[in-house]
């Protein structure tokens, strides 16, 4: 038991490997299979001379999976959402008995910047619900608390700024997906704002440079690049262009009525 713990631990402390990932999915089995013969485990919520120690081990090996998965080495399907799940009895049902894990804050704002990004808002707040206020002042939650406050208000831009000042490594895979949603919303209101802008006020809305601009545009048939100039309506190219200033205003009234849909809904 304690053998594949610290073996787990030793992996998380790694980089993604097909070596290191098979071999995160065998040890992490075996600790589960381990771990089946703990009587103390949920939902058994009775005391006994056991259950502190049983418990300790069995959160400290989930808080392990859900590393190893954020750090994409345990590549299974799910595998951060379930592992997520699995700890929560021990954060909140066992908290007393237990303290708290010096994970706790990480792994719980690691979880609700997974629901984010997964667009589960109403797991989310569920999750929220069960956090207690004094504890949403640790830097971790509040640094999530604060990214979804963005999302919700359409401040992408924002959004974007507080992206770059992650306090976890643990958050680089889930941020990038994040930023890559982030920025399809932005090209969507741009393109749906206007029938054409220059290569650079795009970036600037993006918070890109203009040759990811470039690259983006690639991938999008109703995008055509000419002159620095991108041209949306290709077959209405009479159109005025709108100011880029004029182009922020329109694409901030268009997430903030979205967003107010999505909350009437």
């Amino acid at each position: 038991m304690a053998a594949e713990l610290k073996e787990l631990k030793k992996l998380a402390d790694g980089s993604p490997s097909p070596q290191n990932n098979k071999r995160a999915e065998e040890v992490l089995l075996a600790f589960k299979e381990a771990i089946c013969d703990f009587t103390t485990l949920p939902p058994n919520n009775t005391k006994t001379a056991q259950s502190q120690k049983e418990r300790t081990l069995a959160m400290q090996g989930y808080e392990t999976a859900c590393v190893l998965a954020a750090k994409n080495i345990l590549t299974v399907d799910s595998a951060l959402e379930r592992h997520a799940q699995l700890l929560q009895p021990y954060y909140f049902d066992y908290r007393a008995e237990l303290g708290d894990s010096s994970k706790r804050g990480e792994i719980l704002a690691l979880e609700l910047l997974s629901l984010l990004v997964g667009k589960k808002l109403g797991d989310f707040y569920s999750l929220m619900e069960r956090i207690p206020l004094k504890e949403r002042s640790d830097k971790y939650i509040n640094y999530v608390v604060e990214l979804e406050k963005n999302l919700m208000e359409g401040n992408y831009n924002q959004l974007l700024k507080t992206r770059q000042k992650s306090p976890s490594t643990l958050y680089k895979a889930l941020l990038n997906k994040l930023e890559s949603t982030v920025q399809d919303e932005i090209a969507s209101c741009i393109e749906q704002s206007y029938p054409s802008i220059s290569l650079a006020a795009a970036a600037k809305l993006m918070n890109v440079k203009p040759q990811d601009v470039l690259n983006y545009a690639e991938g999008k048939e109703n995008w055509k690049v000419t002159n620095q100039q991108i041209v949306f309506n290709i077959n209405d190219e009479t159109k005025a262009e709108i100011p880029p200033e004029t182009a922020r205003d329109l694409i901030s009234e268009t997430l903030s009525y979205a967003n107010e849909l999505e909350r009437i809904v």
